[in-house]
């Protein structure tokens, strides 16, 4: 596990804000040397940490504007009906995210469409043709807001709640 210092830190946050940025300014931003920073990141992607980057894209002037959570149920429950189901999903031009969860539902799926009619021809003719598929349910996005940057959280000590008699 990679050293979590407050250089590393603050690496991670300005790449998270701006990973178009030179080397050269990102350390100066940093305070750090040119090798330093260079050093650093190389760490980070060789643990890891940074995975990759990419262009976030804006899906209303890509004429998707329509956004649905899609709650599917699987049956039968196994191994094999999961994995298919998420290759399956992911392959999908509409897929944005996949989700796979517990409780009543076994996938979450997050769509991004042209309008309704595209939005129930997906639904009806993709999502609950697939033969595992048992139940789902959709439900119109009307905002998707993401945290960003992700932050680094310190460690907690788990602590036992007090009792009574103590």
């Amino acid at each position: 596990m990679p050293n979590f210092d407050e250089v590393n830190r603050s690496l991670l946050l300005e790449l998270q804000k701006n990973a178009r940025r030179s080397n050269r300014e990102l350390a100066r931003t940093l305070g750090v040397a040119d090798s330093t920073c260079l050093e650093r990141v190389r760490g980070l992607q060789e643990n890891e940490v940074i995975l990759g980057y990419t262009a976030e894209v804006n899906l209303d002037a890509m004429g998707r504007g329509l956004k649905a959570m899609i709650a599917v149920r699987i049956h039968p429950k196994s191994r094999d009906a999961v994995e298919s189901f998420r290759e399956f999903a992911l392959s999908l031009p509409e897929v944005l995210d996949v989700f796979v969860v517990s409780g009543s539902n076994d996938f979450q799926v997050l769509v991004a469409v042209q309008d309704p009619q595209h939005l129930e021809d997906f639904v009806l003719d993709r999502i609950a043709q697939y033969p595992s598929v048992a139940d789902l349910h959709a439900s119109l996005v009307y905002e998707h807001l993401r945290r960003r940057p992700v932050e680094i959280l310190e460690p907690t000590e788990r602590r036992r709640p007090p009792t009574p008699w103590s």
